[in-house]
Protein backbone atom coordinates (compact mmCIF):
# COMPACT_ATOMS: atom_id res chain seq x y z
CA UNK A 1 0.00 0.00 0.00
CA UNK A 2 1.48 3.45 -0.89
CA UNK A 3 2.12 5.72 1.92
CA UNK A 4 0.79 9.65 1.10
CA UNK A 5 2.51 12.14 3.89
CA UNK A 6 0.25 12.99 6.03
CA UNK A 7 -0.06 16.80 7.25
CA UNK A 8 1.92 17.71 10.06
CA UNK A 9 -0.64 19.04 13.18
CA UNK A 10 0.14 22.55 14.22
CA UNK A 11 0.44 23.06 18.30
CA UNK A 12 -3.24 23.20 19.34
CA UNK A 13 -2.30 25.54 22.24
CA UNK A 14 -0.53 27.91 20.23
CA UNK A 15 -3.28 28.44 17.66
CA UNK A 16 -5.12 31.22 19.41
CA UNK A 17 -1.91 33.57 20.10
CA UNK A 18 -1.08 36.04 17.45
CA UNK A 19 2.99 36.20 17.32
CA UNK A 20 4.72 39.67 17.65
CA UNK A 21 5.71 40.89 13.47
CA UNK A 22 9.51 41.30 14.17
CA UNK A 23 9.31 37.79 15.94
CA UNK A 24 7.96 36.64 12.48
CA UNK A 25 10.60 38.57 10.09
CA UNK A 26 13.43 36.91 12.17
CA UNK A 27 12.23 33.39 11.75
CA UNK A 28 11.63 33.79 8.21
CA UNK A 29 15.03 35.29 7.22
CA UNK A 30 16.58 32.37 9.22
CA UNK A 31 14.18 29.93 7.16
CA UNK A 32 15.65 31.45 3.94
CA UNK A 33 19.07 30.96 5.28
CA UNK A 34 18.51 27.50 6.18
CA UNK A 35 16.79 26.89 2.74
CA UNK A 36 19.71 28.66 1.38
CA UNK A 37 22.37 26.44 2.51
CA UNK A 38 20.93 23.28 1.49
CA UNK A 39 20.01 23.61 -1.52
CA UNK A 40 23.45 24.64 -2.03
CA UNK A 41 25.51 21.48 -3.74
CA UNK A 42 29.18 21.90 -3.68
CA UNK A 43 30.26 21.18 -7.67
CA UNK A 44 31.11 17.38 -7.74
CA UNK A 45 29.89 16.36 -5.15
CA UNK A 46 26.86 13.86 -4.85
CA UNK A 47 23.19 14.62 -3.23
CA UNK A 48 23.19 12.13 -1.12
CA UNK A 49 19.71 13.36 0.11
CA UNK A 50 18.37 12.68 -2.94
CA UNK A 51 19.89 9.44 -3.87
CA UNK A 52 18.69 8.38 -0.24
CA UNK A 53 15.40 9.21 -1.05
CA UNK A 54 15.71 7.61 -4.67
CA UNK A 55 16.95 4.52 -3.00
CA UNK A 56 14.35 4.52 -0.48
CA UNK A 57 11.73 4.54 -3.15
CA UNK A 58 13.58 1.84 -5.30
CA UNK A 59 13.55 -0.58 -2.35
CA UNK A 60 9.70 -0.35 -1.87
CA UNK A 61 9.01 -1.14 -5.48
CA UNK A 62 11.63 -4.24 -5.19
CA UNK A 63 10.38 -5.36 -1.30
CA UNK A 64 6.69 -5.53 -3.27
CA UNK A 65 5.87 -9.45 -3.80
CA UNK A 66 6.43 -11.02 -7.25
CA UNK A 67 3.20 -11.46 -9.43
CA UNK A 68 3.51 -14.39 -11.99
CA UNK A 69 0.05 -13.32 -13.95
CA UNK A 70 1.51 -10.39 -14.66
CA UNK A 71 2.22 -11.07 -18.53
CA UNK A 72 0.86 -14.58 -18.21
CA UNK A 73 -0.73 -15.11 -21.48
CA UNK A 74 -3.73 -17.46 -19.77
CA UNK A 75 -6.58 -17.02 -19.03
CA UNK A 76 -7.04 -13.60 -20.01
CA UNK A 77 -5.97 -14.55 -23.79
CA UNK A 78 -6.10 -17.23 -26.16
CA UNK A 79 -3.11 -18.55 -27.46
CA UNK A 80 -3.51 -20.18 -31.59
CA UNK A 81 -0.52 -21.21 -32.63
CA UNK A 82 0.90 -23.20 -35.62
CA UNK A 83 2.03 -26.76 -35.05
CA UNK A 84 5.44 -28.61 -36.40
CA UNK A 85 8.06 -30.97 -36.41
CA UNK A 86 11.38 -29.65 -35.89
CA UNK A 87 13.25 -30.97 -39.19
CA UNK A 88 10.12 -32.34 -40.73
CA UNK A 89 7.70 -31.54 -43.80
CA UNK A 90 4.80 -29.99 -44.91
CA UNK A 91 2.57 -32.63 -43.57
CA UNK A 92 4.39 -32.40 -39.94
CA UNK A 93 2.74 -29.03 -39.92
CA UNK A 94 3.61 -25.42 -41.31
CA UNK A 95 5.94 -24.97 -38.09
CA UNK A 96 8.08 -27.76 -39.06
CA UNK A 97 10.56 -25.12 -41.07
CA UNK A 98 11.71 -21.34 -40.60
CA UNK A 99 10.74 -21.09 -44.18
CA UNK A 100 7.45 -22.68 -44.21
CA UNK A 101 6.61 -20.93 -40.88
CA UNK A 102 7.40 -17.63 -42.55
CA UNK A 103 5.22 -18.64 -45.39
CA UNK A 104 2.70 -19.33 -43.30
CA UNK A 105 2.71 -16.91 -40.61
CA UNK A 106 0.13 -14.26 -42.59
CA UNK A 107 -2.20 -17.32 -42.21
CA UNK A 108 -1.36 -17.24 -38.84
CA UNK A 109 -2.50 -13.82 -38.54
CA UNK A 110 -5.61 -14.12 -40.15
CA UNK A 111 -6.84 -17.11 -37.81
CA UNK A 112 -5.77 -14.82 -35.21
CA UNK A 113 -7.67 -11.78 -36.17
CA UNK A 114 -10.67 -14.63 -37.04
CA UNK A 115 -10.57 -15.95 -33.17
CA UNK A 116 -10.04 -12.07 -31.58
CA UNK A 117 -13.60 -11.02 -33.88
CA UNK A 118 -15.89 -14.19 -32.36
CA UNK A 119 -14.46 -13.53 -29.07
CA UNK A 120 -13.56 -10.32 -28.02
CA UNK A 121 -12.96 -11.06 -24.65
CA UNK A 122 -10.01 -12.91 -24.87
CA UNK A 123 -7.43 -11.10 -27.17
CA UNK A 124 -5.27 -13.31 -28.96
CA UNK A 125 -1.50 -14.44 -28.70
CA UNK A 126 -0.06 -16.10 -31.73
CA UNK A 127 2.51 -19.01 -31.10
CA UNK A 128 4.50 -22.00 -32.25
CA UNK A 129 3.89 -25.76 -31.18
CA UNK A 130 6.91 -27.21 -32.15
CA UNK A 131 8.06 -31.09 -31.62
CA UNK A 132 11.53 -30.89 -30.46
CA UNK A 133 12.34 -34.30 -29.28
CA UNK A 134 10.88 -36.56 -31.77
CA UNK A 135 10.18 -40.37 -31.38
CA UNK A 136 12.68 -42.62 -33.38
CA UNK A 137 13.38 -45.98 -34.57
CA UNK A 138 15.49 -47.31 -30.97
CA UNK A 139 18.23 -48.67 -33.54
CA UNK A 140 19.25 -44.79 -34.48
CA UNK A 141 19.03 -43.43 -31.65
CA UNK A 142 19.28 -46.41 -28.65
CA UNK A 143 19.22 -44.57 -25.62
CA UNK A 144 15.82 -42.91 -25.91
CA UNK A 145 14.65 -43.82 -28.79
CA UNK A 146 14.07 -40.29 -29.74
CA UNK A 147 16.45 -37.41 -31.69
CA UNK A 148 16.50 -33.91 -30.63
CA UNK A 149 16.37 -30.17 -32.52
CA UNK A 150 19.80 -28.98 -32.59
CA UNK A 151 20.48 -25.58 -30.62
CA UNK A 152 21.31 -24.05 -33.58
CA UNK A 153 20.40 -24.61 -37.37
CA UNK A 154 22.27 -27.93 -39.02
CA UNK A 155 22.40 -30.74 -41.02
CA UNK A 156 21.51 -33.58 -39.18
CA UNK A 157 21.76 -36.96 -40.93
CA UNK A 158 21.89 -34.73 -44.29
CA UNK A 159 18.21 -33.22 -43.52
CA UNK A 160 18.67 -29.36 -42.39
CA UNK A 161 17.04 -29.10 -39.29
CA UNK A 162 16.64 -25.65 -37.99
CA UNK A 163 17.75 -24.81 -34.21
CA UNK A 164 15.69 -23.91 -31.31
CA UNK A 165 17.66 -20.59 -30.59
CA UNK A 166 16.73 -19.73 -34.33
CA UNK A 167 12.90 -19.84 -33.27
CA UNK A 168 12.96 -18.20 -30.12
CA UNK A 169 14.57 -15.36 -32.37
CA UNK A 170 12.08 -15.76 -34.90
CA UNK A 171 9.60 -15.51 -32.14
CA UNK A 172 11.07 -12.24 -30.88
CA UNK A 173 11.23 -10.54 -34.16
CA UNK A 174 7.27 -11.28 -34.51
CA UNK A 175 6.15 -11.57 -31.09
CA UNK A 176 4.93 -15.27 -30.77
CA UNK A 177 5.07 -17.67 -28.26
CA UNK A 178 7.10 -20.72 -28.70
CA UNK A 179 5.79 -24.05 -27.15
CA UNK A 180 8.91 -26.70 -26.83
CA UNK A 181 6.94 -30.26 -27.28
CA UNK A 182 8.63 -33.41 -26.03
CA UNK A 183 7.50 -36.76 -27.58
CA UNK A 184 10.51 -38.52 -24.77
CA UNK A 185 10.03 -42.14 -26.17
CA UNK A 186 11.55 -43.61 -22.95
CA UNK A 187 13.00 -40.68 -21.33
CA UNK A 188 11.64 -39.73 -18.30
CA UNK A 189 10.73 -35.60 -18.41
CA UNK A 190 12.50 -34.79 -15.38
CA UNK A 191 15.56 -36.06 -16.83
CA UNK A 192 14.35 -34.18 -20.64
CA UNK A 193 14.27 -30.53 -18.91
CA UNK A 194 17.32 -30.83 -17.00
CA UNK A 195 20.28 -32.48 -18.09
CA UNK A 196 20.99 -33.16 -22.08
CA UNK A 197 23.52 -36.11 -23.17
CA UNK A 198 22.30 -35.87 -27.07
CA UNK A 199 25.00 -34.93 -29.25
CA UNK A 200 22.53 -32.84 -31.10
CA UNK A 201 21.82 -30.10 -28.98
CA UNK A 202 23.99 -28.97 -25.53
CA UNK A 203 21.67 -26.81 -24.47
CA UNK A 204 19.55 -28.48 -21.48
CA UNK A 205 15.34 -27.67 -22.50
CA UNK A 206 14.74 -26.02 -18.79
CA UNK A 207 17.67 -22.84 -20.11
CA UNK A 208 15.46 -22.03 -22.57
CA UNK A 209 12.37 -22.11 -20.14
CA UNK A 210 14.36 -20.22 -17.54
CA UNK A 211 16.09 -17.58 -19.87
CA UNK A 212 12.84 -16.45 -22.00
CA UNK A 213 9.12 -15.16 -20.68
CA UNK A 214 7.73 -16.50 -23.86
CA UNK A 215 8.99 -20.17 -24.09
CA UNK A 216 6.43 -22.70 -22.96
CA UNK A 217 6.34 -26.54 -22.39
CA UNK A 218 4.16 -29.17 -24.15
CA UNK A 219 4.35 -33.20 -23.63
CA UNK A 220 2.62 -35.25 -26.51
CA UNK A 221 2.12 -38.65 -24.07
CA UNK A 222 1.37 -40.79 -26.92
CA UNK A 223 4.79 -41.25 -27.35
CA UNK A 224 6.17 -41.37 -24.28
CA UNK A 225 7.06 -44.89 -22.37
CA UNK A 226 8.56 -46.07 -18.89
CA UNK A 227 12.59 -46.62 -18.90
CA UNK A 228 11.97 -50.20 -18.18
CA UNK A 229 12.93 -53.44 -20.24
CA UNK A 230 9.24 -53.40 -21.39
CA UNK A 231 9.01 -49.65 -21.99
CA UNK A 232 11.86 -49.69 -24.62
CA UNK A 233 11.08 -52.73 -25.91
CA UNK A 234 7.15 -51.15 -26.51
CA UNK A 235 9.46 -47.44 -28.02
CA UNK A 236 11.27 -49.83 -30.33
CA UNK A 237 8.03 -50.95 -31.69
CA UNK A 238 6.09 -47.94 -32.08
CA UNK A 239 3.46 -47.57 -33.98
CA UNK A 240 2.51 -50.82 -32.91
CA UNK A 241 2.11 -50.01 -29.19
CA UNK A 242 0.44 -46.96 -27.59
CA UNK A 243 2.78 -44.52 -24.91
CA UNK A 244 1.54 -43.17 -22.31
CA UNK A 245 2.46 -40.87 -19.06
CA UNK A 246 1.21 -40.86 -15.51
CA UNK A 247 -0.22 -38.41 -13.35
CA UNK A 248 3.14 -38.06 -11.25
CA UNK A 249 5.03 -37.44 -13.86
CA UNK A 250 2.51 -34.47 -14.90
CA UNK A 251 2.74 -32.83 -11.21
CA UNK A 252 6.42 -33.32 -11.17
CA UNK A 253 6.37 -30.87 -14.70
CA UNK A 254 3.52 -28.68 -13.20
CA UNK A 255 5.94 -27.93 -10.16
CA UNK A 256 9.36 -27.51 -11.93
CA UNK A 257 7.48 -24.89 -14.45
CA UNK A 258 5.83 -22.91 -11.38
CA UNK A 259 9.43 -23.04 -9.44
CA UNK A 260 10.80 -21.36 -12.51
CA UNK A 261 8.05 -18.51 -13.22
CA UNK A 262 8.69 -17.83 -9.34
CA UNK A 263 12.25 -18.20 -8.81
CA UNK A 264 13.44 -16.12 -12.33
CA UNK A 265 10.60 -13.58 -11.85
CA UNK A 266 8.82 -15.20 -15.30
CA UNK A 267 5.02 -14.72 -16.51
CA UNK A 268 3.37 -17.68 -15.24
CA UNK A 269 4.28 -20.45 -17.51
CA UNK A 270 1.96 -22.99 -19.78
CA UNK A 271 1.90 -26.48 -19.73
CA UNK A 272 0.02 -28.13 -22.73
CA UNK A 273 -0.54 -31.75 -22.68
CA UNK A 274 -1.50 -33.50 -25.71
CA UNK A 275 -4.34 -36.32 -25.21
CA UNK A 276 -5.96 -38.40 -28.39
CA UNK A 277 -6.75 -41.31 -26.30
CA UNK A 278 -8.05 -42.08 -22.96
CA UNK A 279 -5.34 -44.35 -22.23
CA UNK A 280 -2.49 -41.73 -22.50
CA UNK A 281 -2.89 -40.51 -19.34
CA UNK A 282 -2.78 -43.10 -16.25
CA UNK A 283 -3.96 -41.58 -12.85
CA UNK A 284 -5.45 -38.66 -14.60
CA UNK A 285 -8.11 -38.35 -12.10
CA UNK A 286 -4.38 -37.19 -9.97
CA UNK A 287 -3.49 -34.07 -12.01
CA UNK A 288 -3.51 -31.15 -9.82
CA UNK A 289 -3.25 -28.20 -10.66
CA UNK A 290 -0.88 -25.38 -9.58
CA UNK A 291 -1.98 -21.23 -9.29
CA UNK A 292 1.81 -20.62 -10.00
CA UNK A 293 1.25 -23.07 -13.58
CA UNK A 294 -1.37 -22.71 -16.07
CA UNK A 295 -2.30 -26.13 -17.84
CA UNK A 296 -3.90 -26.91 -20.69
CA UNK A 297 -5.64 -30.49 -21.66
CA UNK A 298 -5.71 -30.40 -25.70
CA UNK A 299 -7.67 -32.88 -26.96
CA UNK A 300 -5.66 -34.38 -29.59
CA UNK A 301 -6.35 -36.06 -33.08
CA UNK A 302 -7.41 -35.46 -36.44
CA UNK A 303 -10.79 -37.00 -38.40
CA UNK A 304 -15.02 -36.33 -38.58
CA UNK A 305 -16.73 -33.82 -36.98
CA UNK A 306 -19.06 -35.78 -34.53
CA UNK A 307 -15.61 -37.73 -33.32
CA UNK A 308 -14.05 -35.02 -32.71
CA UNK A 309 -16.56 -32.71 -30.91
CA UNK A 310 -16.66 -36.61 -28.58
CA UNK A 311 -13.32 -36.60 -28.32
CA UNK A 312 -13.43 -32.77 -26.57
CA UNK A 313 -16.25 -33.65 -24.46
CA UNK A 314 -14.24 -37.25 -23.22
CA UNK A 315 -11.02 -35.28 -22.68
CA UNK A 316 -11.81 -31.68 -21.76
CA UNK A 317 -15.38 -31.09 -20.56
CA UNK A 318 -15.91 -34.13 -18.54
CA UNK A 319 -12.35 -34.52 -17.15
CA UNK A 320 -12.14 -30.84 -16.66
CA UNK A 321 -8.48 -29.76 -14.79
CA UNK A 322 -7.96 -26.04 -15.60
CA UNK A 323 -8.12 -25.48 -19.60
CA UNK A 324 -9.15 -26.62 -22.75
CA UNK A 325 -7.40 -26.78 -25.94
CA UNK A 326 -8.19 -28.10 -28.81
CA UNK A 327 -6.20 -28.87 -32.44
CA UNK A 328 -7.07 -28.79 -36.32
CA UNK A 329 -5.45 -30.66 -38.78
CA UNK A 330 -5.56 -29.35 -42.18
CA UNK A 331 -5.95 -31.87 -45.41
CA UNK A 332 -2.80 -32.37 -47.30
CA UNK A 333 -2.59 -33.53 -50.95
CA UNK A 334 -2.01 -37.63 -50.91
CA UNK A 335 -3.14 -38.18 -47.18
CA UNK A 336 -5.74 -39.35 -45.30
CA UNK A 337 -5.34 -37.33 -43.12
CA UNK A 338 -7.24 -34.06 -41.77
CA UNK A 339 -10.47 -32.86 -40.37
CA UNK A 340 -13.15 -33.43 -42.25
CA UNK A 341 -14.86 -30.60 -42.78
CA UNK A 342 -12.16 -27.96 -41.20
CA UNK A 343 -14.07 -26.30 -38.36
CA UNK A 344 -14.07 -22.05 -38.50
CA UNK A 345 -12.73 -20.26 -35.62
CA UNK A 346 -16.51 -19.47 -34.69
CA UNK A 347 -17.27 -22.84 -34.74
CA UNK A 348 -14.18 -24.00 -32.87
CA UNK A 349 -15.65 -21.55 -29.92
CA UNK A 350 -18.88 -23.07 -30.38
CA UNK A 351 -17.60 -25.94 -28.09
CA UNK A 352 -17.65 -25.74 -24.21
CA UNK A 353 -15.44 -25.23 -22.61
CA UNK A 354 -13.94 -22.70 -24.97
CA UNK A 355 -10.79 -24.03 -26.03
CA UNK A 356 -8.02 -21.48 -24.82
CA UNK A 357 -5.65 -23.22 -26.92
CA UNK A 358 -6.06 -24.18 -30.07
CA UNK A 359 -3.30 -25.06 -32.56
CA UNK A 360 -3.08 -26.00 -36.49
CA UNK A 361 -1.10 -28.67 -37.79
Amino acid sequence: MVRIPGRRSGNVASQGRKPRFGVVVVTLLSLLLVLTSCGATPSGSNNTAGNGASLGIATWQSSKPFDNSVGAPLPTNRIVAVYGISGGVQFNGAASTLDMLDNYLPQLQALGRQYAAADPTHPVKLGIDLVVNVIQPCTWYPKYCTSWAPDATKYINGTKVDGIQDYINYCQKHDLYLFLDLQLGVEPVSHALIYTDNKDNPVPIIDYLQKYPFVELALDTEFHFPNTPEGYGMAAGYPCCLGWMDAAEVNWTIDKLAQISLQYHLPRKVLVLHQWNSAVLTNKDKIRSNPDTSLVLQSDGFGALADKLADYSIFVQQHMIQYGGYKLFFQYPGTNAGDNPLQTPAQVLQVFPQPLFVSYE
